[in-house]
Order: structure tokens, then sequence, then C-alpha cells
């Protein structure tokens, strides 16, 4: 069957799976609907126009179990890109990828068994229930419910598929495969699994959108129109800031080994949260990150005061200032940790990544971390200096706080910065920032890995420098120094086409350069700072991409879990984002990007961003929520960093009968430190109500 769309030519087939097969039903053609009844499978394939879109149902009854799928050809197009969100982006990255590391789209070392030409997933793996192909002329693409009614089944329903095979078919299967194997977690791949049944049906759209890769993200807006499910919650953004904090300081700090830790229990035989890994590192999973939102509830709150001050950790962050490279040691704060265990990480540079997946970051400096530490110093900077938290105060909440002239003097009081820190922040964050413009490449590119013994690029290959843009451009608005700016201007150039082609790579040191979210928010973050200053509207454009980059990460749907503590709980992944194609999971970092969509939101005058801004705000709140009642852990304020929406990361068991639970029995400090600056932020900005 041929279809005509908007300048484009669909060739739809419906094949059906038996005894380990496929084969192409033949059909009858009559109108918008194809009919099939063959070797006992009996039902349609019914197209229904609707003005740039179709509409489509598919159903059938079967005399045995099977599944179908609904597959479309693309002819005639070039510069092909298939697009499953937060799956397969393009072929994943295939050239930088290792033999056997999360799913690549490809046709050659097909010995390898993460290498395929076709890949299946169920359709709530991803973030939106569509597989989509881009080309040189536009986007094309076909969703389905993630889910149809079976009473025959398990659990009332089956689950749908999404699936993409070169060179240029794509579709949705009514009953989901993954096909040719369930991938679990980065090198980890199962054995394929499916939903079969005796009969279903499902619903769907098929898009058609002229223009060029970016057309894709109209599909994705579509998807959320039609799916959004804005999750529910009971408190307010000061009882979670509250409860955040007071969990840091009454459950994550210890006491014993001076330092702050993230912890694990077993539940259920042991919900008592123990220290597993010492919060040392500079940036990205803890240090200026947790220091930074730290700051801001101490400002909001007066009489929160945690054990070891904001100040505190990050002039220790500060003292890890390395002469030789020019860069602060990744790991240095581990030198104030009281009596490290044995077994327990003791250097002051390798941090838990090291060597773990990338070997070249053992004994040497990472971008993510020092961009990271340098970003977040220069932002307690302004902050500190614009004093907003202090002015930004709920009246409602005056009651509960202290005077600050209550408070005593030296490190731990709010007005250390001042004092003493923050002469510091200035000279060593500059100093992060003058040694990565000198080693800047001609194209803008930052860097990846840099040596840990001389002022050296090891490897300029990934996406984790961009942080050093925002970094930038902070720094531009401290000193008035026009290098800073130069600098960020010619990094956020390099970065921007990596977003615009929907496949940013390279930030986390534990994924192996897969495409991943986590880079794009320090775009997002950069695009907007760089907007505000020059009112350049080509900043603006990129802070729209990547924007729309964020979004093909966040859940536009209510996902159904596959196991507890999650299965008919009260979480939504709406506004929930993936972390990356490697670890197919949600987790809590995209939030801190929340005031740059509302941000964009005002500018533009487009609700949807403030739509998607709102969503996550929720998904997070949502899932605070779960703590300790639906979680069987932890306190309201206690937060992991994984919740599994479908059926990928679920490594995590209970401790009785070893079944398998779709959240980790963890407290990720990072994970809370993230909740902590989006909601600060918030309140900050005057907000102290969230949005539904």
């Amino acid at each position: 069957m041929n279809l005509t769309l908007n300048g484009f030519t669909f060739d739809f087939s419906v094949h059906a799976f038996m005894h380990g097969h496929w084969f192409k039903l033949p059909a009858k053609e009559v109108g918008q609907q194809l009919t099939f009844n063959h070797k006992g499978i009996e039902g349609a394939l019914t197209l229904t126009p609707d003005k740039d879109r179709v509409e489509y149902e598919l159903k059938f009854k079967s005399t045995f179990n099977t599944r179908l799928r609904f597959r479309s050809e693309l002819p005639g197009q070039s510069n092909l890109f298939h697009l499953i969100p937060g799956n397969i982006h393009g072929d994943n990255n295939a050239p930088h990828v290792r033999p056997n590391e999360f799913p690549v789209l490809a046709n050659d070392r097909l010995s390898e068994k993460n290498r395929s030409p076709f890949w299946e997933f169920r359709a709530d793996r991803a973030s939106h229930p569509v597989s989509i192909l881009c080309c040189d002329a536009g986007a094309v693409g076909i969703s389905i419910d993630p889910y149809s009614d079976c009473p025959a089944a398990d659990d009332g329903f089956i689950r749908n598929g999404v699936f993409a095979a070169l060179p240029n078919a794509f579709g949705v299967s009514l009953g989901y495969g993954n096909d040719p194997l369930t991938f679990h977690n980065k090198t980890v791949f199962n054995a394929a699994t499916a939903d079969l049944s005796r009969g279903a049906s499902a619903s769907g759209t098929i898009f058609a959108v002229p223009g060029n890769r970016r057309s894709a993200h109209q599909i994705i807006r579509a998807l959320h129109a039609q799916h959004r499910d804005v999750p529910t919650f009971k408190r307010t953004y000061n009882d979670a800031l509250r409860a955040l904090s007071q969990s840091f300081i009454e459950v994550n700090w210890s006491e014993k080994l001076q330092q702050y830790s993230n912890r694990k229990c077993s539940v259920p035989v042991d919900r008592d949260l123990q220290p597993w890994r010492v919060i040392f590192e500079i940036g990205w999973t803890g240090g200026s990150m947790m220091a930074y939102p730290f700051m801001l509830a101490e400002r909001l709150y007066p009489d929160i005061r945690f054990p070891k001050s904001p100040a505190k950790m990050l002039e220790q962050i500060c003292s890890g200032f390395n002469e030789e490279t020019g860069l602060v040691r990744d790991a240095c704060v581990n030198r104030y940790t009281n009596g490290i265990p044995d077994g327990w990480n003791k250097s002051d540079i390798n941090g838990w990544w090291s060597g773990e997946r990338v070997p070249l970051t053992r004994d040497n400096h990472c971008a993510y971390t020092n961009a990271h530490a340098a970003y977040y110093m220069l932002e307690v900077l302004r902050v500190d200096a614009s004093d907003e938290a202090t002015k930004r105060v709920d009246a409602s909440d005056v009651a509960t706080k202290r005077r600050s002239d209550e408070v005593g003097p030296g490190d731990d009081s709010a007005d250390s910065l001042r004092r003493s820190v923050a002469p510091s922040l200035r000279r060593y964050s500059l100093a992060i920032l003058d040694t990565v413009i000198s080693m800047q490449r001609e194209d803008g590119a930052f860097g990846y890995i840099f040596s840990g013994k001389e002022r050296k690029v090891l490897d300029y290959e990934g996406f984790a420098g961009c942080w050093f843009v925002p970094a930038l451009a902070l720094a531009w608005k401290l000193t008035g120094e026009k290098k800073y700016l130069t600098a960020a201007e010619k990094g956020i150039s390099f970065y921007a086409p990596f977003v615009a082609n929907l496949a940013a790579w390279g930030t986390p040191m534990d994924t192996c350069k897969s495409i991943d979210s986590e880079g794009n928010l320090a775009f997002i973050r950069a695009a907007k700072l760089m907007h505000e200053i020059t009112q350049d509207k080509k900043y603006l454009d990129m802070l729209i991409d990547g924007a729309n980059y964020e979004y093909l990460w966040r859940y536009c749907f209510r996902s159904r879990p596959q196991a507890p503590p999650l299965k008919n709980s009260s979480w939504n992944s709406c506004g929930g984002s993936i972390t990356s194609v490697s670890n197919p999971h949600i987790h809590p970092m995209s939030v801190v990007v929340t005031h740059d969509l509302e941000y964009l939101a005002k500018i533009t005058g487009d609700t949807y961003h403030q739509q998607r801004a709102d969503d996550g705000m929720a998904w997070l709140m949502n899932t605070m929520e779960l703590y300790p009642e639906v979680t069987g852990y932890g306190r309201y304020g206690v937060l992991s960093e994984r919740t599994c929406p479908s059926d990928g990361l679920l490594e995590e068991k209970f401790w009785d009968d070893g079944s398998v639970s779709s959240t980790w029995w963890s407290y990720n400090a990072w994970a809370a430190a993230s909740a902590m600056e989006a909601i600060a932020e918030q309140i900050v900005r005057g907000r102290t109500e969230p949005r539904e």
C-alpha cells in the first residue's frame, strides 16, 4: 500500500510472526484500508486522514499467539537518520563505539552483539512511542499506543513496540519484541523477549513534516500534545527543599567520615541506609553541584546549616588546584575524608569512574568534572553578589527562620563566602578557564580528557567540554574580559551542530561516548546565558535546539513500569528524562534546566516550553513523594538516581526473594542535589507552589 503525504511517499505493509519467522500478510486494499485474512490471522489497517497527518488503527484476531508489525519504507530519500527517542539516534555514534556496548544500528561488524541493521524495543522504552526517519527533505514517523488492552495477558494488556531497520524502513509493532536482543544496560544484552496474543488493537499517527532533520521535533511536539499526563503531588517547593536539606544533614552526612556519602540499603531485609561511596569529586556526581544548592538553601532558610558548609566544600575543591596542569584534581576532597575504609578509593584525582569505562581517565583530569566545578564556583559568586536568595523568601515560611545575625562567625556562616572564600573561587575558576582557553582547538573544542601531569589535552572528542561554555559566559560577566566571551563563542559554535543533528555524545565518563542527554544541559545553559548577554538571535535559536533535544529524552506519557515498587504505584514517568542510549533509565539531572526552559518560554511566548518545564518539576515532586511508602526505604527528602519506566536496567533486586526492582535501594547525593538546585531556583524566582 502506498500513501503520499506532504510530499513524502510511504510504502506500507503489515507483517505477522509465526513459528519463529516473519511473513508479509497478503492484504486487500480498499480505499484507505488494508484487510487481511491469512493463515488464521484476520484483521485490518485503517487510515484516516487528519489535516497534515494520518491517524490509523491496526487490529487483528488470530487462532494462535502472534504479533504484527506495521512497517513503512521511505524510498528515494537521502541522508537517512533513524530516531527512536532515547534509544536510537542515527547509528548511535558507531565510529566511536567499542565492541558490544549498547545498541548500534549498523550493517558492519555484525559478529558484535550490539551491532545490527534492525533494532526493536518496547514502545515504553522510548520517551515518545514513535519511530522516526529523518532525511534531507524532512522527517516522517509512525507512533503507536504504548499499550493495548488484552484480557488474556497477565496484566490485562500487552506492550507494543517501535523499530528501525536499515536502510529506510521504520515502524511499530502490535505486541512488542526486543529484537534481536533485549538491551539491558551498557554492555549487557539478554535474550529476546516479546508480547504475543491472539488479538488486540492499537491506534497511532503517521507524520510527514517537510524541512530537515530538525523537523522531527514537530513530531515530538505533536505526540506530547496527544499523550501528556502531568504527574500529581501534594507537597510544596518549600516542603521539598527543606526535606532535601534535612536529609543531607541527618542522613547523608557521616560524622565518622566527616564527609557526605552516597547511601544504600537492602530492601526489605535491612532498610538502614549505610555509606557506600564518599562524595569527594569536584563536580558531576557531587562536589560543586552540591555546594551551589546548599548555598541557596542556607540563604533561603537561615535556620538550616549543613555540617560541612558549602563554603568549606568549595574551599576544599579550590585547594586541589594543580599548578602543573592548570586544573583541579578531580577527587581532591578525598584528602579531607576521615579514615577512608580499606577498599575505597584513596586517590585525589581518580574518581569512581576512572578506568572503569574509559581507561584514559585514570590519573588524568576530566572535562566534565573540571568544567562543572568552574561553572558552579562562578554561579555561587554570581548569586552571592546579587544576593537574590535573600530577597525572594516566601512570607509564609518566615516564622520558621532564625535571624541571620544569630548565626555565629566562621566558615559555617552564610556570610563566609564574602569574607574568605569568594577570592579563592574567583582565582581558581578563572585559572581553570585560562588553562582550557590556552588549549582550545581552533574549531572551538575544549577536550574530553586532560593530562594529569602537564597542560595537554589527551582526547578532544566528546561533548563534556561544553560545560566550559556557560562557565566562560559567567566569567565574562564577572570580569568583562573579552577573551572569555570569545572562547565561549567559539566553543558554543563547535558544540551546536551535535545538538542540531540530534546526536550529542561523549559527556559522562562511565558510558564510553554514548549519545546522551547530560551534555546538552550544558548547551542549554550556555545558549541561555549567551542570549542574555548578547541578545543575539543565533543563541536563541541554539537554545530552541537545545530545548528540543532535551525533549527527545523527556517522557511525554505515563508508562506502566514492569517491576515493583513502581509497578501499579502513583509514580508517573511523564516529565522524567532518560540519561543516555547506554543507561536506559530516568534520572533527575535534567530538572536543573527548568529555569532555562522557562526563560525560553517567556522570550518566545511559546507555552510548549513552559509545559515541558512544568512536566519535569511535576515528575520530580511526584517521584520525591514515593519515599518511604512506595519505595520501602528512606524518607521524604531522600532520592535515588534511578527509576525504571520499562524493562531496561532492572538489575537491582529485592533482598528476600531476588525479584527485580524498578528503582535502586540508594540515596545518591548528586541526584538529590539536582533536585535541590531546581527547586531552590524556583523559590528564588518567586515560585513556592509547583504548577500542575
